[in-house]
């Protein structure tokens, strides 16, 4: 049976064993037993999936921010917590993948459809309630402890507020 049969049987019934026996030929330095086709196939993946993972991490910021702004009343420390624990795992990914600081400002504007969508959705506010565009900067989206106060609420009732809640 050739190695290429082989490969497909095992990368088929389990793509770990696939994994690690791809891992041990780049060790060892057996080229020719590699699977060229598939690790590619599994290197472009994990670089998609690293881009993925960042544009759903901003939605999420991004639709909590939009909440945070438009329903003031409803404030409270389970969304700074939301918004908060994903803008610090958004750290720790760009740590782990400083290239993709780049693709910031493009993720947030091909996230922001999606962002404000489910914002409307979760809020059961109107469309216009929210901007068309995305209202914040990537450097306001990703600062630790920045909320939006657009009507100036923190001013009137003291800062933190809504911490009480």
């Amino acid at each position: 049976m050739s190695r290429a049969i082989l490969r497909n049987d095992l990368y088929a019934a389990d793509l770990s064993a696939w994994a690690e026996a791809q891992v041990r030929a780049l060790h060892e330095g057996r080229f020719d037993d590699l699977d060229h086709d598939r690790l590619s196939e599994v290197v472009a993946g994990l670089a998609s999936r690293e881009r993925r993972e960042l544009r759903e991490r901003l939605q999420v910021i991004l639709t909590g921010l939009l909440r945070w702004a438009q329903q003031v009343d409803l404030r409270c420390r389970g969304w700074a917590a939301t918004i908060d624990a994903q803008r610090h795992r958004v750290e720790r990914l760009l740590r782990d993948n400083p290239s993709l600081a780049a693709a910031v400002p493009n993720l947030v504007a091909e996230g922001y459809p999606a962002a404000r969508a489910r914002a409307v959705l979760e809020s059961a506010l109107f469309d216009e309630s929210f901007s068309a565009a995305c209202p914040f900067t990537p450097d306001e989206i990703l600062t630790a402890g920045l909320y939006p106060d657009p009507y100036g609420d923190d001013a009137v009732r003291g800062a933190g507020w809504w911490k009480s809640r």
